[in-house]
């Protein structure tokens, strides 16, 4: 038996550092991939974690909503519409003065005279009556409405003739309103009065009774 030198001695701590060399570079490879393997899968599981889209947010957003618009007003009701009128109602002027009214400033406008007043409120019909009734009785110069205003205007004012009469109203009709008159003087008779726009005239259905 051949007895061991002093260099194979020395020799075999060499090989042991070599392969313990050798173990601990292994060692370390497995315990960086296992570092590494733990790495990823601690990425992948955050990554998994994460809300889909890539948002760092909460996973839903507030939603806001917009005022609701006032409501409108309701609209007015609609004004009653006004009540016909009954047809046996008398007419009515667009003025407010009344037929007795009408009939009494027609007489005053005869006895100044004021030709044009007076005769404005005398219906044409009646105007030409009462001249053709005049010319028929021989009155002189009467040839229209105006000359016979001025001619009679000037033989009331001949005798003395005041334009005092009693009005009252006898009929009202649905076309027209008949009045009662009653002169000082003692004559006497039914004027019956239309609405002419905004007065009343005397119509050719008036005459003379007393």
């Amino acid at each position: 038996m051949t007895a061991t030198t002093p260099h194979s001695a020395r020799a075999r701590p060499g090989r042991a550092l070599a392969v313990a060399a050798l173990a601990l570079a292994a060692l370390t490879a497995c315990a960086g991939g296992a570092s590494t393997g733990a790495s990823t899968g601690a990425s992948t599981r955050t990554d998994a974690s994460a809300p889909a889209g890539g948002g760092t947010g909460s996973a839903h957003s507030p939603t806001v909503t917009a005022p609701a618009a006032p409501a409108a007003p309701p609209a007015p009701a609609p004004a009653p519409a006004p009540a016909p009128e009954s047809p046996d109602a008398p007419p009515t002027p667009q003025s407010a003065e009344a037929p007795e009214d009408a009939f009494r400033a027609w007489l005053a406008a005869s006895r100044v005279p004021d030709v044009e007043t007076a005769c404005g409120y005398l219906a044409p019909a009646l105007a030409d009556r009462m001249v053709a009734e005049m010319t028929a009785q021989g009155w002189p110069g009467i040839t229209d409405c105006a000359s016979m205003i001025t001619t009679t205007a000037a033989l009331y004012a001949a005798v003395g003739d005041i334009a005092q009469v009693e009005v009252t109203v006898r009929e009202e009709r649905p076309d027209a309103t008949v009045l009662a008159v009653a002169y000082a003087g003692g004559d006497c008779g039914t004027a019956v009065m239309a609405p002419a726009g905004s007065t009343w005239v005397v119509t050719e259905q008036s005459e003379e009774q007393c």
